[in-house]
C-alpha cells in the first residue's frame, strides 16, 4: 500500500507542478532550493551568456532528476537533443520514465563510476570514459560537479568532455573558488579556512576523512587544469545562476560556502585537439 501511494504521489507531483519528489530533489540540492526557478535561471543564463541555442546537443553531467532537462525539454527543438548521466539509478529511471517518454531526444544513462555515493563500482573517477563520441555536443553543463571531485578526478572530467565537445562548443560548470585575495579577505572572519579546514595546497577540503563531501579549489588550479584539458575560459569567472548565496533563505545558516561558488564558462577552440582526448567509449 505504501508503495502504491508513493507512486500515486509521485506521478501527482510531475503532473501538476512539474516537479519530481520531494525525497529525489533532495539528492541533488537541499529541499530549499527552489527546484523550478533554479533550473529555469540557470537556461536563461545559458542562452544569454553562453550561446545556448534551441538546435543544440546538449550534455548534462551528472543531470540529477532533471532539474536543467525538464526546462531544456521545453527549449530544444527537434534539431536539438539532450543527453544526461548520473550516478544514481533512481534519479536516472524517474527521468526516463517522465521526460523521455515524452521527448525521445532526451537520454539518461547511468554512469557506473565509483564515488563516496556510489562506493561499489570499479571505475573511478580519474579512469571513468564519458559513454559519448568524439565531438557530438554543442554544449555541455556541470553543475555542483567539480564542487565534489579531486583533482584527478577533475582533469579527467574536463578532458572528457573536451572530447566530447565538437570545435567552438562551450562548457559552463561552477567551481567553488578561492584565490591569495580571498584569503587575505577573509583572515578576519575566516571564511575559507573555517569552511575547508584541509589545506592540500591547490585544494581545500570540509573534511579529510570524506573529501568529496565538499571541495574548493585555488583559481590558479582551475585555470591550469581547463588549459590543459585543452580549453578556453572565457573571462570573468561569473556568479552562478542557481547555486548562489543569494538563493540561501533568511532563516537557514548553513550554505554560506555557496559564496565562493562561481560559473566558468570555456570552449574547445576550434584549433585544439589534444591526443589524450582519442580515447572513445567502446
Amino acid at each position: 500500500m505504501r508503495n502504491v501511494l508513493r507512486a500515486a504521489y509521485d506521478r501527482l507531483s510531475y503532473a501538476v507542478a512539474g516537479l519530481p519528489p520531494r525525497r529525489l530533489r533532495g539528492w541533488i540540492s537541499p529541499t530549499w532550493f527552489d527546484f523550478h526557478d533554479t533550473g529555469r535561471d540557470q537556461l536563461e543564463f545559458f542562452v544569454e551568456m553562453a550561446g545556448l541555442r534551441p538546435s543544440h546537443r546538449v550534455l548534462d553531467i551528472a543531470c540529477g532528476v532533471g532539474r536543467l532537462a525538464i526546462p531544456l525539454s521545453r527549449y530544444l527543438n527537434g534539431r536539438g537533443s539532450y543527453d544526461g548521466f548520473d550516478i544514481k539509478e533512481e534519479l536516472v529511471d524517474w527521468c526516463r520514465s517522465k521526460i523521455s517518454t515524452r521527448r525521445p531526444n532526451f537520454q539518461f544513462q547511468l554512469a557506473r563510476v565509483a564515488t563516496r555515493w556510489s562506493p561499489n563500482e570499479q571505475i573511478s573517477v580519474d579512469r571513468y570514459c564519458f559513454p559519448y563520441q568524439d565531438e557530438r555536443f554543442d554544449f555541455a553543463y556541470a553543475g555542483s560537479i567539480f564542487t565534489h571531485i579531486l583533482p584527478g578526478g577533475a582533469c579527467n572530467y574536463l578532458e572528457q568532455t573536451s572530447r566530447v565537445l565538437r570545435p567552438g562548443g562551450r562548457l559552463v560548470a561552477t567551481w567553488l573558488v578561492y584565490n591569495k585575495r580571498t584569503l587575505e579577505l577573509t583572515q578576519t572572519t575566516g571564511s575559507v579556512e573555517h569552511s575547508w579546514k584541509f589545506d592540500h595546497g591547490e585544494y581545500r577540503v570540509k573534511d579529510d576523512d570524506q573529501p568529496e563531501a565538499s571541495i574548493a579549489y585555488e583559481e590558479g588550479a582551475i585555470r591550469r587544469m581547463y588549459a590543459e584539458a585543452g580549453l578556453q575560459i572565457l573571462e570573468p569567472f561569473r556568479p552562478d545562476a542557481s547555486y548562489n548565496a543569494a538563493r540561501i533563505p533568511s532563516n537557514r545558516s548553513e550554505g554560506i560556502h555557496l559564496h565562493h561558488c562561481l560559473c566558468v564558462i570555456a570552449m574547445r577552440p576550434n584549433d585544439t585537439r589534444r591526443a589524450s582526448h582519442s580515447s572513445q567509449p567502446t
